[in-house]
């Protein structure tokens, strides 16, 4: 089956939870009697993300909310159907296996119900929507390799790459050499969260151990010229979420915002919502933001949109018609304007 009919954006720096509707988290906080079912409560706590350690706290509470694998499909379905109206056609979103067994859920089940959901969105029409099994890194070696137990167990077509997430800081990248080196034994891609609240030795020291295919964040980078060079040489794709990183305090301020330093030293960027629930944004607002308040010029906007493809880890023929799509897309556009 080829891509949908929807838009031009691949986005693959998602994460379930903090990614759903907004009605949703609603109804959810209803059923359990949380302050976030009253209008007004949870965007005043969004607010207060400021930090680190805010934003993860606010992820945790909204992780409490699930308590059942429908609760991760009706996620699922809920996330693609916004996503697909906001113009995307492909998407990886990370799903947690720890958080879920964490608050005494059984992850294999609520995994599949995430990827049922996701193949039946597709099958309806919408975006294609594929899963990066995430370790959270503050837990430790044992827990990431519990994760790629669960996909061993389970070995579900929708999952299609491994990352570490949660806090870059906690413990160092070598710890999960051996995790990542049995990931790409098992045929998954790779991904880390690096250089989004660490320095760039964050990113340079996840290089080094780990060689992972892609990196989400990697803006510290921009504070070192020879891993610039060396990202843009290596061709390494950052998914960069320019909101959530000014939300979270990864950066001072808009001004502040790295992003067109390191397009212009060549390195590959693909733009990302992050978390659309936490920070008020989609995919499409994403593209808005770089082009308006960081000053993006077209021709560096319509590559972002490109590597977003290139960055996929999705099969050539999918990466070969999303590229045709979005030039498709793209000359209308002009033609349209014109």
């Amino acid at each position: 089956m080829g891509i949908p009919e929807t838009g031009p954006y691949a986005d693959c720096h998602l994460h379930l939870e903090g990614s759903i509707p907004l009605d949703l988290l609603r109804k959810l906080a209803r059923r359990e009697g949380h302050p976030f079912e009253a209008p007004g409560v949870f965007e005043e706590a969004r607010e207060g993300t400021r930090n680190a350690a805010a934003f993860l706290n606010l992820f945790r509470e909204v992780c409490r909310l699930f308590r059942g694998p429908d609760d991760y499909r009706d996620a699922s379905r809920a996330l693609a159907a916004a996503l697909t109206a906001d113009g995307v056609a492909y998407f990886e979103v990370y799903v947690s296996p720890e958080i879920p067994a964490r608050f005494g859920l059984e992850p294999a089940a609520c995994l599949r119900a995430v990827a049922a959901a996701l193949a039946e969105a597709e099958s309806a029409g919408g975006a294609r929507g594929r899963i990066l099994l995430d370790a959270v890194r503050q837990w430790g070696e044992g827990a990431a390799e519990r994760v790629l137990d669960l996909y061993e167990a389970t070995r579900l077509p929708e999952v299609v790459g491994f990352g570490l997430g949660g806090d870059e800081n906690a413990r160092p990248a070598a710890e999960f050499a051996g995790v990542y080196a049995r990931a790409r034994a098992l045929g998954l891609r790779t991904s880390i969260h690096a250089g989004e609240w660490g320095g760039p030795e964050s990113v340079r020291d996840a290089m080094d151990a780990l060689r992972p295919d892609r990196i989400d964040h990697g803006i510290a980078a921009a504070a070192d010229p020879d891993l610039l060079r060396r990202l843009a040489e290596e061709g390494t794709v950052l998914w960069v979420a320019p909101t959530s990183n000014v939300a979270t305090g990864a950066v001072s301020g808009w001004d502040a915002h790295p992003l067109s330093r390191l397009l212009a030293e060549g390195v590959r960027v693909a733009l990302a919502a992050d978390d659309p629930l936490l920070f008020d944004t989609t995919t499409a607002g994403e593209h808005r933001v770089a082009a308006g308040r960081l000053g993006i010029a077209e021709g560096a906007m319509r590559r972002m949109r490109e590597d977003g493809w290139r960055g996929a880890f999705c099969s050539a023929d999918v990466r070969e018609e999303g590229l045709r799509r979005l030039a498709a897309f793209e000359d209308r556009q002009v033609a349209g304007a014109s």
